[in-house]
Formats: structure tokens, C-alpha cells, sequence
């Protein structure tokens, strides 16, 4: 049974704790250092967390190959300790959350796992919908369907019809007094940050992004 606080401790149980607390400590710091070396990369599906991931990819391709939709690519010598590691750039081929998630099959060392999730109401979500790759984020001064000095307003709403789970993660909100049109509005408790709304956006620079899960 674990001592309480304010119970004497043996010399040996203070140090065994003191060990424990700073290598927990040495850990966070470690993980923190090795992910901020590189550039935050978008990961394939159920990717593990981004230190965890690191360490348990070995750079078999397998999961770049496995993708029909040609969408995963392999990390540059510009991402440090993440060269070679598979990454998605939606921007140019977002992830289209294929129904069997043929790269996480094929992905032997489980740096890839089958995506579950359990909402706060008891609800337990399996496969594409319960993937968390990121989160898609909304840039008001690109998005189209807002003024700026230089631009008049449009409707627009090609991002919530390109979205996998529309009025869901990504819906558009109506327009506000004054405004002739809605905007564009994501609930990060359903995005699963698969891109198609980066992909299918017609600004340049697109006025939507995905910013990767960290942890």
C-alpha cells in the first residue's frame, strides 16, 4: 500500500521517489525537445502521439505505398529527427479516410493504430469518424466570405460540402446582423483533420488549414 504524505518515510523510499518524480520530469522534457526540432507534420490516421510516434516508425514506406489515394508522403531531410517519416500535405492530396484505412493495416509497427474514441456522452466511435489528425482552423482574413478593405464578401461554402461529416465538423454559421453572408465554422470535437476542406478551398493561400495533433 502506498505511504501517504504525512507518514515517515525510509531513506530509500524518499530517493526510489524522488528518482521516479525526475525521470517523469527528464521524460517531458525529452518529448518536448526531440517533437519541437522539426516542423509539425500533418501524420497519416491514428498515428501515435507525435514523441511515441517517432520512436516506434521505422521508415518501411509501407503506409506511403498502402495508399491508394497517393496522399502520403515521406518527411525531407529538412524535418530533422522526422526525415523519412510519412506525412500528409493537404493541400496538395488531403486524406480521403478510405472506409478499411488500408495504411494503418499495413503498418507492422504499430506507430499506426485503429482509431476509437469514446465521447463524453458514453458514445464509442470506431474507424474513419473516429480519427483526430488534426484540427482544421478557419484564417478570417483569406476565407472569401468576409470583407476586407481590399474585398468584397461572396457566398461561399465549398469547404463544409467537401467536408467527409458536413454540419458536423465543419458547418456554416448564418450570417451575422449587417452581414449578407455565413461563415464557415469548425467543431473540433468532430473535425478529424482529414483536409478536404484545405484541399477544396478556392483562396490562395487557403483561408483554411489543418494544425496537426501534438499529443
Amino acid at each position: 500500500m502506498a505511504k501517504k504524505l504525512d507518514e515517515p518515510q525510509e531513506r530509500g523510499d524518499f530517493f526510489k521517489s524522488l528518482g521516479t518524480l525526475f525521470a517523469g520530469f527528464v521524460a517531458n522534457r525529452v518529448d518536448d525537445a526531440v517533437t519541437s526540432l522539426g516542423p509539425k507534420l500533418l501524420r497519416p490516421p491514428g498515428a501515435l502521439d507525435e514523441f511515441e510516434f517517432l520512436t516506434q516508425c521505422t521508415r518501411c514506406d509501407k503506409c506511403i505505398r498502402a495508399c491508394p489515394e497517393n496522399a502520403i508522403l515521406k518527411a525531407p531531410a529538412t524535418a530533422g529527427l522526422a526525415l523519412r517519416t510519412p506525412y500528409i500535405d493537404p493541400r496538395a492530396i488531403p486524406c480521403f479516410l478510405c472506409t478499411t484505412l488500408p495504411c494503418i493495416a499495413e503498418c507492422e509497427d504499430n506507430a499506426l493504430i485503429w482509431p476509437r474514441l469514446v465521447r463524453a456522452d458514453g458514445t464509442v466511435l470506431e474507424g474513419p469518424k473516429a480519427v483526430r489528425m488534426g484540427t482544421a482552423r478557419v484564417k478570417q482574413a483569406l476565407c472569401v466570405t468576409w470583407a476586407t478593405e481590399d474585398r468584397e464578401p461572396r457566398d461561399c461554402r465549398i469547404c463544409v460540402d467537401r467536408c467527409p461529416y458536413p454540419d458536423e465538423a465543419l458547418r456554416l454559421a448564418p450570417p451575422a446582423d449587417g452581414e449578407p453572408y455565413g461563415h464557415p465554422v469548425v467543431d473540433s470535437a468532430f473535425c478529424t483533420g482529414c483536409g478536404l476542406c484545405v484541399f477544396a478551398c478556392p483562396s490562395e493561400p487557403a483561408a483554411i488549414v489543418v494544425e496537426p495533433r501534438r499529443g
